[in-house]
């Protein structure tokens, strides 16, 4: 009489199918992992909302413009995204005084523009948290790929939003 091994030789192959499933799994999301696109994310820091979420693409910059809260004028300043961290790269602004810069630092330029503004570039600083509370007053504006996003109209005056890359 011939012992009969029931079901050792049918499990082999299911085993094997489980391995090349996994295998196939692991490719899929590094693959995944690899190609997916960089976005910009803005939340309120609060609650952890969030508020925008759009691919960085072709163009790795962006702007805030808003009016200061002292001199009452209008500032930007633009950032640019690198190896998935943000930087500040210029500032555009029109009247010195509290808060605002009076000179430029090493490897900085200023130059006045026809309408009176002044800009420093020259910064590439390392903005590891860039958060702002959304003025009352100020008009926050986001500038991102040709659009014009005012702050407010994401979230509540007074509510902090955080900008980073993901």
């Amino acid at each position: 009489m011939r012992k009969q091994t029931v079901g050792v030789r049918s499990s082999r192959p299911l085993i094997m199918a489980s391995v090349a499933l996994a295998a196939l799994a692991v490719a899929v999301l590094f693959v995944y992992h690899s190609y997916r696109q960089a976005c910009l994310v803005l939340i309120n820091e609060q609650s952890g909302q969030v508020l925008f979420c759009e691919p960085i693409g072709g163009d790795n910059e962006f702007a805030l413009s808003f009016t200061h809260s002292v001199n009452q004028s209008m500032v930007t300043e633009y950032y640019y995204i690198e190896k998935g961290e943000i930087y500040l790269k210029s500032l555009r602004f029109y009247t010195f005084g509290a808060g605002m810069p009076s000179e430029v630092g090493f490897g900085q330029t200023m130059r006045y523009e026809e309408d009176g503004a002044m800009v420093i570039e020259g910064f590439a600083r390392h903005m590891p948290r860039l958060t702002y509370n959304i003025g009352r007053t100020a008009n926050h504006t986001l500038h991102w790929q040709g659009l014009k996003i005012p702050l407010n109209t994401l979230d509540a005056p007074g509510q902090p939003v955080l900008f980073y890359v993901k």
